[in-house]
């Protein structure tokens, strides 16, 4: 929503995009819609208990489209608002206190009682609810969130889900804090670049992480730097500016590209190296043309050739146990899979998957265990739980075997939603289905 405004606002052409938006909005609001609870507030899914922090999720996008013209139930926004009210004014947590403010616009008091208590993150947002709520404390709060920087960036180590720092949304909150303050903070160019540096690729670590970072960056980059990155999507393309750079790998092996500097969208490439060493490499650019002034965003890849053996655990356990040995199947056998999940520390937001042969298809409808949501895909059985510790969940769910042959199952596999870094795997196993 926040880009589609910032767009249209410049006149920017976008083809295909504003398409494309109107049926993402419409589906993402009538979603919202669905998943309220009678009580007015939201959880993870449809059968999911209130959650104050996914209920100020809802809360604060369904704000954003209403405040930037996009028309909202009133009535479901409305409720919406409500239930977080009463939700903050009964709220321990700072950090969960601090965007439920953030969102309303209010109920900042007790954020401002204990100063001294408050993390990076819920500073960040203090500030961004003072402003909205034209307090004069803002000022002083952003001063100790300014002098709380870790170097480049803001870090919370205290967050509520302690599998996370969201050391990423704190300093996009902090750098549209101190830009609310002063546009012309000196945190800023410095923060924004470590923002950036963050990226994996096209996008953020998690979903989370990513709308939060665009959002920032919207509000911090110069209008006239966006246009011109834009623009060239128009039917009016650039002259070509053709220029010779070369690749260079631990200052040996070279590759020579040919870009256009003036289309930098369509000057996309890779440089492939068969052989790297163990720890460090380097690679730098060289302009092989007098007068070339450039930028790039460079993303690394690696391919390691080796072998897989067992399961791994990076911080949760996973396992599949069937009722029957898969090694004696027939066709139209119905086999029971119980997949077991357990985490190392007490985890929120997890996802699990459990693959099938490519002979069977899931029973729709079998998932059975204490779970937030089950789905049914053509390949695979997904598990959406709202949280895990040490003690296993039993989840299961049924199959039908179905065509004949020797399939491979492959490792099942359950991790947060929100931290990449903490998952785990099972072993993969081999089916047989008898005609």
């Amino acid at each position: 929503m926040l880009t589609a405004d910032l767009l249209k606002r410049m006149n920017v052409p976008v083809g295909e995009f504003n398409k494309s938006f109107e049926a993402m909005m419409r589906a993402g609001k009538e979603r919202l819609v669905t998943l309220q609870r009678p009580t007015g507030g939201w959880g993870w899914f449809e059968n999911d208990a209130e959650d104050p922090f996914m209920t100020a999720c809802a809360v604060h996008g369904l704000g954003e489209c209403d405040r930037l013209g996009t028309a909202v139930d009133a009535v479901v926004l409305k409720r919406g608002r409500e239930r977080l009210l009463a939700m903050a004014k009964e709220e321990k947590d700072l950090n969960r206190l601090a965007y439920a403010s953030y969102v309303l616009g209010a109920e900042f008091d007790l954020l401002l009682k204990s100063p001294e208590r408050l993390s990076s993150y819920a500073q960040a947002l203090l500030v961004l609810a003072l402003q909205k709520a034209g307090r004069p404390e803002a000022g002083a709060v952003a001063e100790r969130l300014a002098a709380g920087v870790k170097g480049d960036h803001w870090e919370t180590a205290n967050w509520y889900y302690k599998w996370d720092n969201v050391s990423i949304e704190t300093t996009a909150y902090a750098i549209q804090a101190l830009a609310s303050v002063n546009p012309k903070h000196p945190l800023i160019p410095e923060a924004v670049g470590w923002l950036l540096a963050q990226r994996q690729g096209p996008r953020w670590r998690s979903t989370k992480d990513t709308a939060v970072a665009i959002a920032t960056l919207l509000q911090v980059t110069d209008l006239e730097r966006i246009s011109g990155a834009v623009a060239i999507q128009g039917d009016a393309p650039r002259e070509a500016n053709l220029k010779r750079i070369a690749v260079v790998l631990n200052g040996g092996e070279r590759r020579e590209i040919l870009v256009d500097l003036n289309n930098p969208l369509k000057s996309t490439f890779e440089a492939h190296f068969a052989r790297v060493n163990p720890g460090a490499n380097l690679v730098h650019f060289e302009k092989l043309d007098e007068r070339s002034d450039f930028k790039f965003e460079l993303a690394l890849t690696q391919r390691v050739f080796q072998g897989r053996f067992g399961a791994e655990a990076r911080g949760m356990d996973v396992a599949v146990a069937y009722d029957r040995p898969l090694a004696s199947l027939r066709a139209g056998d119905e086999v029971t899979a119980t997949v077991t999940v357990s985490a190392s520390q007490p985890a929120d937001y997890v996802m699990v998957h459990s693959p099938i042969p490519a002979g069977c298809e899931i029973v729709r409808g079998s998932g059975a265990g204490t779970f937030a949501r089950f789905e049914d895909r053509y390949d695979k059985a997904i598990f959406f739980l709202r949280s895990a510790d040490r003690a296993a969940q039993r989840l299961q769910y049924r199959m039908r075997c179905s065509f004949a042959g020797r399939f491979t199952v492959l490792p099942a596999w359950a991790g947060l939603m929100y931290n990449e870094e903490i998952y785990g795997t099972g072993e993969a196993r081999t089916a047989v289905i008898q005609p």
